[in-house]
């Protein structure tokens, strides 16, 4: 077996004259040869600043578009008829103490009320009826 201080001290690699000096232009025309060339130059700047522009302007629009303006309970139930009051009440397992409990009526309402729902009853043409006073 050979001794390491019994091998040569030479360089056995050669390259041409001036190839080091060379090199850098060849690492780099191959570099730029490879980039992929944009089609059209403006349109990684349409990417980079109109899409960024076009989010926040629809955020913009979404954010300050005018809001429905929400009706107030006393609209909301005025616009629903008494009948179909009467049938939801009606058809609820609500009882009538419940019903008198959750709410009052002013006297200008009840009358309203009661005008609406005994409109089709005639008080006077009462025959049938054995009343005992």
């Amino acid at each position: 077996m050979k001794k390491l201080e019994d091998i040569p001290k030479n360089n056995p690699f050669t390259v041409p004259d001036g190839y080091f000096d060379k090199l850098p232009g060849v690492i780099q025309a191959r570099i730029d040869a490879g980039k992929a060339k944009t089609p059209v130059p403006y349109l990684r700047y349409a990417f980079q600043y109109a899409v960024p522009v076009v989010v926040l302007a629809v955020a913009a629009v979404l954010y300050f578009r005018p809001q429905p303006q929400s009706a107030s309970y006393d609209d909301i139930l005025a616009s629903v008829s008494t009948e179909q009051l009467a049938v939801y009440l009606t058809d609820s397992d609500l009882t009538t103490d419940e019903i008198v409990d959750a709410g009052t009526l002013d006297e200008e309402s009840a009358e309203a009320i009661e005008a609406e729902v005994f409109t089709d009853i005639d008080f006077d043409d009462i025959t049938g009826l054995d009343l005992e006073l």
